[in-house]
């Protein structure tokens, strides 16, 4: 599956998005792997987002549009 940000970017290996909104208190997160999607806290990259991952990119169930963005990459800073 594609992954497409509010701006109409996807979603690839080593992005921070931010969800505009909090989950446990965090709203940065960041994209380890698309297939399988593998999500982590921007916080604790040991801690894997434990909810719906295909939940958290997808589009609205109410309004239908993207909340999320793609604010940065972390694959160049870090080794995956």
């Amino acid at each position: 599956m594609r992954y497409i940000d509010k701006n109409g970017k996807a979603a690839g290996r080593g992005d921070v998005v931010n969800i505009n909104q909090t989950v446990n208190g965090q709203s940065l997160f960041v994209i380890f792997n698309v297939n399988p999607l593998d999500v982590r806290y921007e916080y604790d990259l040991s801690r894997e987002y434990e909810y719906d991952k295909d939940d958290l990119l997808r589009p609205s169930e109410f309004t239908g549009e993207t909340e999320w963005e793609i604010v940065d990459n972390i694959q160049d800073k870090l080794e995956l």
